[in-house]
Protein backbone atom coordinates (compact mmCIF):
# COMPACT_ATOMS: atom_id res chain seq x y z
CA UNK A 1 0.00 0.00 0.00
CA UNK A 2 3.14 2.28 -0.92
CA UNK A 3 2.00 6.07 -1.89
CA UNK A 4 2.21 7.79 -4.86
CA UNK A 5 5.83 8.39 -5.96
CA UNK A 6 5.53 11.74 -4.90
CA UNK A 7 4.49 10.67 -1.57
CA UNK A 8 6.99 7.69 -1.41
CA UNK A 9 9.55 8.60 1.92
CA UNK A 10 12.85 9.91 1.23
CA UNK A 11 14.59 7.38 3.83
CA UNK A 12 13.71 4.36 4.89
CA UNK A 13 13.74 5.31 8.23
CA UNK A 14 10.32 7.67 7.56
CA UNK A 15 8.47 4.20 6.34
CA UNK A 16 8.57 3.11 9.53
CA UNK A 17 7.89 6.02 11.50
CA UNK A 18 4.83 7.13 9.21
CA UNK A 19 3.70 3.49 9.37
CA UNK A 20 4.12 3.79 13.32
CA UNK A 21 1.55 6.91 13.53
CA UNK A 22 -0.63 5.80 11.17
CA UNK A 23 -1.48 2.58 12.81
CA UNK A 24 -1.54 3.73 16.40
CA UNK A 25 -4.27 6.44 15.29
CA UNK A 26 -5.94 4.27 13.20
CA UNK A 27 -6.72 1.05 16.04
CA UNK A 28 -7.91 3.98 18.05
CA UNK A 29 -10.49 4.71 15.84
CA UNK A 30 -11.61 1.30 14.96
CA UNK A 31 -11.36 -0.95 17.41
CA UNK A 32 -14.83 -1.47 19.22
CA UNK A 33 -15.62 -3.09 15.49
CA UNK A 34 -12.45 -5.32 15.89
CA UNK A 35 -13.46 -6.35 19.52
CA UNK A 36 -17.57 -7.26 17.92
CA UNK A 37 -15.78 -9.21 14.64
CA UNK A 38 -13.47 -11.20 17.81
CA UNK A 39 -16.67 -11.94 20.03
CA UNK A 40 -18.92 -12.88 16.72
CA UNK A 41 -16.18 -15.71 15.92
CA UNK A 42 -15.11 -16.89 19.43
CA UNK A 43 -19.39 -17.55 19.65
CA UNK A 44 -20.19 -21.06 18.29
CA UNK A 45 -23.72 -19.92 17.71
CA UNK A 46 -25.48 -17.23 16.20
CA UNK A 47 -24.73 -13.50 17.25
CA UNK A 48 -25.79 -10.09 15.69
CA UNK A 49 -23.35 -6.91 15.67
CA UNK A 50 -26.01 -5.46 18.06
CA UNK A 51 -26.09 -8.54 20.07
CA UNK A 52 -22.23 -8.44 21.17
CA UNK A 53 -22.27 -4.32 21.86
CA UNK A 54 -25.85 -5.12 24.20
CA UNK A 55 -24.30 -7.90 25.81
CA UNK A 56 -21.15 -6.36 26.33
CA UNK A 57 -22.10 -3.12 27.42
CA UNK A 58 -24.80 -4.95 29.97
CA UNK A 59 -21.92 -6.72 31.09
CA UNK A 60 -19.12 -4.55 31.27
CA UNK A 61 -20.66 -0.63 30.21
CA UNK A 62 -19.16 1.04 27.25
CA UNK A 63 -15.60 0.54 27.96
CA UNK A 64 -15.92 -3.31 27.65
CA UNK A 65 -15.96 -2.80 24.26
CA UNK A 66 -12.31 -1.63 24.49
CA UNK A 67 -11.33 -4.84 26.23
CA UNK A 68 -8.20 -5.85 24.64
CA UNK A 69 -7.65 -2.62 23.06
CA UNK A 70 -3.91 -2.61 25.06
CA UNK A 71 -2.62 -6.00 23.13
CA UNK A 72 -3.23 -4.08 19.97
CA UNK A 73 -2.52 -0.60 20.69
CA UNK A 74 1.21 -1.91 22.19
CA UNK A 75 1.54 -3.38 19.20
CA UNK A 76 -0.01 -0.86 16.51
CA UNK A 77 3.13 1.17 15.80
CA UNK A 78 5.45 -1.50 15.31
CA UNK A 79 3.30 -3.73 13.44
CA UNK A 80 2.22 -0.69 10.91
CA UNK A 81 6.07 0.05 10.63
CA UNK A 82 7.22 -3.34 9.75
CA UNK A 83 4.33 -3.35 7.70
CA UNK A 84 5.29 -0.17 5.48
CA UNK A 85 9.10 -0.52 5.97
CA UNK A 86 8.74 -4.31 5.20
CA UNK A 87 6.58 -3.31 1.82
CA UNK A 88 9.72 -0.70 0.90
CA UNK A 89 12.49 -3.16 1.72
CA UNK A 90 10.77 -5.74 -0.11
CA UNK A 91 10.21 -3.45 -2.75
CA UNK A 92 13.62 -2.14 -3.34
CA UNK A 93 14.38 -5.75 -3.98
CA UNK A 94 12.82 -5.98 -6.97
CA UNK A 95 14.23 -3.19 -8.67
CA UNK A 96 17.58 -2.31 -9.79
CA UNK A 97 19.41 1.24 -8.35
CA UNK A 98 18.35 3.03 -10.88
CA UNK A 99 14.96 1.95 -9.41
CA UNK A 100 13.50 0.12 -12.74
CA UNK A 101 11.68 -3.22 -12.10
CA UNK A 102 14.60 -5.41 -12.63
CA UNK A 103 12.46 -8.64 -12.85
CA UNK A 104 9.73 -7.27 -15.20
CA UNK A 105 6.99 -8.23 -12.89
CA UNK A 106 4.73 -5.01 -13.34
CA UNK A 107 1.95 -4.96 -11.22
CA UNK A 108 2.70 -8.00 -9.52
CA UNK A 109 5.85 -6.89 -8.07
CA UNK A 110 2.92 -4.73 -5.34
CA UNK A 111 1.75 -8.47 -4.48
CA UNK A 112 5.21 -9.96 -3.82
CA UNK A 113 6.31 -7.07 -1.98
CA UNK A 114 2.80 -7.30 -0.18
CA UNK A 115 3.71 -10.94 0.89
CA UNK A 116 7.15 -10.74 1.80
CA UNK A 117 5.90 -7.35 4.33
CA UNK A 118 3.17 -9.56 5.51
CA UNK A 119 4.85 -12.60 6.62
CA UNK A 120 7.37 -10.26 8.25
CA UNK A 121 4.46 -8.48 10.05
CA UNK A 122 2.71 -11.94 11.19
CA UNK A 123 6.62 -13.03 12.54
CA UNK A 124 7.44 -10.79 14.47
CA UNK A 125 4.37 -9.14 15.63
CA UNK A 126 0.90 -10.05 13.92
CA UNK A 127 1.08 -13.55 15.64
CA UNK A 128 1.77 -12.36 19.59
CA UNK A 129 -0.16 -9.36 20.00
CA UNK A 130 -3.66 -11.73 18.17
CA UNK A 131 -3.06 -14.09 20.57
CA UNK A 132 -3.03 -11.97 23.67
CA UNK A 133 -5.93 -9.69 22.20
CA UNK A 134 -8.15 -13.22 21.56
CA UNK A 135 -7.57 -14.61 24.75
CA UNK A 136 -8.48 -11.14 26.60
CA UNK A 137 -11.69 -10.89 25.05
CA UNK A 138 -12.40 -15.09 25.39
CA UNK A 139 -11.79 -14.49 28.98
CA UNK A 140 -14.59 -11.61 29.12
CA UNK A 141 -17.05 -13.75 27.04
CA UNK A 142 -16.52 -16.98 28.72
CA UNK A 143 -17.43 -15.87 32.27
CA UNK A 144 -19.09 -12.83 33.79
CA UNK A 145 -16.09 -11.89 36.05
CA UNK A 146 -13.19 -11.82 34.09
CA UNK A 147 -9.84 -13.47 35.46
CA UNK A 148 -7.95 -10.84 33.33
CA UNK A 149 -7.40 -7.97 35.25
CA UNK A 150 -5.99 -6.16 32.14
CA UNK A 151 -2.88 -6.48 29.59
CA UNK A 152 -0.27 -7.02 31.73
CA UNK A 153 -1.84 -9.40 34.12
CA UNK A 154 -3.66 -11.18 31.33
CA UNK A 155 0.12 -11.54 29.32
CA UNK A 156 1.73 -12.76 32.60
CA UNK A 157 -0.99 -15.26 33.60
CA UNK A 158 -0.75 -16.38 30.04
CA UNK A 159 3.03 -17.12 30.33
CA UNK A 160 3.14 -18.17 33.68
CA UNK A 161 0.35 -20.91 33.03
CA UNK A 162 0.78 -21.99 28.79
CA UNK A 163 4.22 -21.11 28.97
CA UNK A 164 5.93 -18.27 26.59
CA UNK A 165 5.07 -20.78 23.06
CA UNK A 166 1.43 -19.84 23.40
CA UNK A 167 2.11 -16.55 22.38
CA UNK A 168 2.94 -17.99 19.05
CA UNK A 169 -0.48 -20.26 18.87
CA UNK A 170 -1.61 -20.11 15.73
CA UNK A 171 1.47 -18.64 13.53
CA UNK A 172 0.93 -20.55 10.60
CA UNK A 173 -2.47 -19.31 9.72
CA UNK A 174 -1.74 -16.26 10.91
CA UNK A 175 1.30 -15.98 8.63
CA UNK A 176 -1.10 -17.13 5.81
CA UNK A 177 -3.82 -14.72 6.87
CA UNK A 178 -1.80 -11.65 7.07
CA UNK A 179 0.40 -12.53 4.17
CA UNK A 180 -2.11 -13.39 1.37
CA UNK A 181 -4.37 -9.92 3.33
CA UNK A 182 -1.10 -7.60 2.76
CA UNK A 183 0.14 -8.99 -0.66
CA UNK A 184 -3.90 -8.23 -2.21
CA UNK A 185 -4.09 -5.03 -0.19
CA UNK A 186 -0.34 -3.58 -1.35
CA UNK A 187 -1.04 -5.58 -4.70
CA UNK A 188 -4.39 -3.89 -5.53
CA UNK A 189 -4.19 -0.36 -4.33
CA UNK A 190 -0.91 -0.25 -6.36
CA UNK A 191 -2.21 -1.26 -9.32
CA UNK A 192 -5.15 0.95 -9.28
CA UNK A 193 -4.35 4.51 -11.64
CA UNK A 194 -2.00 7.05 -9.48
CA UNK A 195 -4.17 9.58 -10.31
CA UNK A 196 -6.68 8.12 -8.22
CA UNK A 197 -4.16 8.22 -5.12
CA UNK A 198 -2.88 11.70 -5.43
CA UNK A 199 -5.27 13.23 -2.53
CA UNK A 200 -5.56 11.87 0.94
CA UNK A 201 -9.26 11.18 0.09
CA UNK A 202 -8.37 9.31 -3.27
CA UNK A 203 -5.91 7.50 -0.97
CA UNK A 204 -8.55 6.42 1.39
CA UNK A 205 -11.01 5.19 -0.76
CA UNK A 206 -8.39 2.95 -2.52
CA UNK A 207 -7.06 1.54 0.36
CA UNK A 208 -10.79 0.83 1.37
CA UNK A 209 -11.48 -1.01 -1.88
CA UNK A 210 -8.54 -3.07 -1.81
CA UNK A 211 -8.92 -4.09 1.93
CA UNK A 212 -12.54 -5.06 1.34
CA UNK A 213 -11.24 -7.35 -1.47
CA UNK A 214 -8.51 -8.91 0.75
CA UNK A 215 -11.85 -9.57 3.54
CA UNK A 216 -13.94 -11.44 1.09
CA UNK A 217 -11.34 -13.23 -0.23
CA UNK A 218 -9.87 -14.74 3.05
CA UNK A 219 -12.44 -14.16 5.31
CA UNK A 220 -12.31 -17.93 6.76
CA UNK A 221 -8.73 -18.17 7.36
CA UNK A 222 -9.11 -14.92 10.15
CA UNK A 223 -11.93 -17.47 11.98
CA UNK A 224 -9.57 -20.06 11.88
CA UNK A 225 -6.91 -17.65 13.62
CA UNK A 226 -9.41 -16.53 15.98
CA UNK A 227 -10.18 -19.94 17.33
CA UNK A 228 -6.45 -21.27 17.33
CA UNK A 229 -5.70 -18.40 19.89
CA UNK A 230 -8.46 -18.51 21.68
CA UNK A 231 -8.98 -20.25 24.74
CA UNK A 232 -10.55 -23.16 24.11
CA UNK A 233 -8.17 -24.01 21.21
CA UNK A 234 -7.39 -27.38 22.57
CA UNK A 235 -10.40 -28.71 20.97
CA UNK A 236 -8.46 -28.78 18.08
CA UNK A 237 -5.66 -30.87 16.09
CA UNK A 238 -4.37 -28.19 14.49
CA UNK A 239 -5.36 -25.25 12.00
CA UNK A 240 -6.32 -27.67 9.60
CA UNK A 241 -8.41 -29.58 12.17
CA UNK A 242 -9.97 -26.74 13.21
CA UNK A 243 -11.25 -25.50 9.85
CA UNK A 244 -12.70 -28.99 9.14
CA UNK A 245 -14.97 -29.10 12.67
CA UNK A 246 -16.29 -25.37 11.64
CA UNK A 247 -16.97 -26.74 8.49
CA UNK A 248 -18.75 -29.68 9.71
CA UNK A 249 -20.49 -28.38 12.93
CA UNK A 250 -21.70 -24.72 11.58
CA UNK A 251 -21.41 -25.27 7.83
CA UNK A 252 -19.64 -23.34 5.52
CA UNK A 253 -21.74 -19.77 7.05
CA UNK A 254 -18.98 -20.73 10.27
CA UNK A 255 -16.20 -20.04 8.40
CA UNK A 256 -17.46 -16.66 7.81
CA UNK A 257 -18.72 -15.83 11.03
CA UNK A 258 -17.54 -11.91 11.62
CA UNK A 259 -17.48 -11.08 8.24
CA UNK A 260 -19.50 -7.91 8.59
CA UNK A 261 -17.80 -6.04 11.78
CA UNK A 262 -14.04 -7.29 9.56
CA UNK A 263 -15.46 -5.85 6.44
CA UNK A 264 -16.17 -2.69 8.04
CA UNK A 265 -13.61 -2.42 10.51
CA UNK A 266 -10.62 -3.63 7.60
CA UNK A 267 -12.14 -0.68 5.00
CA UNK A 268 -11.70 1.87 7.50
CA UNK A 269 -8.14 0.68 8.49
CA UNK A 270 -6.94 0.46 4.81
CA UNK A 271 -8.23 3.61 4.25
CA UNK A 272 -7.68 5.48 7.08
CA UNK A 273 -3.46 4.31 7.19
CA UNK A 274 -3.30 4.72 3.70
CA UNK A 275 -4.27 8.00 3.70
CA UNK A 276 -2.48 9.17 6.57
CA UNK A 277 0.40 7.36 5.86
CA UNK A 278 0.94 9.61 2.61
CA UNK A 279 0.26 12.55 4.84
CA UNK A 280 3.11 12.04 7.16
CA UNK A 281 5.46 11.02 4.74
CA UNK A 282 4.69 14.44 3.27
CA UNK A 283 5.06 15.68 6.59
CA UNK A 284 8.38 14.13 7.34
CA UNK A 285 10.00 14.72 4.21
CA UNK A 286 9.37 18.24 4.84
CA UNK A 287 11.03 18.56 8.48
CA UNK A 288 13.30 14.97 7.92
CA UNK A 289 15.99 16.41 5.26
CA UNK A 290 18.17 13.28 4.09
CA UNK A 291 19.33 14.36 0.93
Amino acid sequence: MGPPKHLKPKHKGKALVAGGISGALEICCTYPIEYTKTFQQLNTKRISMFGVVQQTVSQAGPLGMYRGLSSMLYFATPKASIRFGGFEFCSGLLVDKDGKDKYGLGNAKGFIAGLGAGTLEAIFVTTPQETIKVKLIHDQFLSEKPRFKGFFHGVSTIIREEGAAQCYKGLAPTIVKVSTAQATRFGIFNALPAEWRKTPWGAAGCGALAGGISVILFQYIDVVKSRMQGLEAHKYRNSVDCFFKILSNEGVSGLYKGVTPRLTRVCCEVGITMSMYGEVVKFLNKIWKTD
